[in-house]
């Protein structure tokens, strides 16, 4: 996991995963009546919509991260060649969209995940993350998983208790979430609210140590 290091203030890292999908949009709103920005580590999505929500995210000001093309976990980590395709297969489609190349980067199911294992060995994320790393590319991985990918799946209710339980006495916490969760979209609010009397302000994440 990449680690992060706030100066002053807690900061909360809102980070949601393997959209452009329909509920991208209605995040993207929520965000903007709150006022802050969150990070998206988005799969490929060439429909007119997934192209009008990638520019949405990078032109509301959050920031935009790569979460590799197909997501499709035999494919991307059956070698490091395979992965890296799939990289940049997604790279090339936001630079013609949003005319950036993201710096960051997150692997599909976490940096330490059985399915990588299972597919490209043990030593499969350490090579993809001294190749990446050569290139100036970052990735992050969280420390608070709201779970809301995992069945069964969390009430809203429970995302909130989870993510606020786990994000006292800490300084700066990434909070994983996912762009399809509806528990998610209708926890927002209430987390928000929480990490506020907390103490968070709000960042995103960059192509470089925050």
């Amino acid at each position: 996991m990449s680690h992060i290091a706030g100066k002053g203030k807690r900061t909360a890292y809102l980070t949601f995963d393997d959209g452009p999908l329909p509920n991208t949009k209605k995040i993207i709103e929520l965000l903007g009546k709150h006022k802050i920005k969150a990070t998206f580590f988005v799969i490929g999505n060439t429909s007119r919509f997934g192209l009008r929500m990638y520019r949405a995210i990078a032109n509301r000001g959050h920031s935009i991260g790569n979460h590799t093309f197909s997501h499709n976990y035999a494919k991307i980590y059956s070698s490091k060649k395979a992965f890296l395709t799939d990289f940049y297969q997604l790279e090339k489609l936001l630079v013609r969209t949003i005319g950036k190349k993201p710096r960051i980067y997150r692997f599909p199911g976490g940096s330490e995940s059985p399915p990588g294992y299972l597919y490209g060995g043990k030593q499969i994320y350490k090579k993809i993350k001294a190749s990446l790393a050569r290139k100036g590319y970052i990735d992050f991985d969280w420390h608070i998983d709201s779970f809301d990918s995992s069945p069964p799946f969390p009430s809203p209710f429970q995302i909130i208790t989870k993510v606020l339980k786990e994000s006292n006495e800490h300084k700066d916490r990434i909070i994983l979430f996912h762009d399809f969760s509806d528990s998610t979209l209708a926890a927002l609010p209430d987390i928000i609210q929480g990490l506020k009397r907390r103490g968070y302000v709000f960042g995103v994440l960059k192509g470089r140590r925050t």
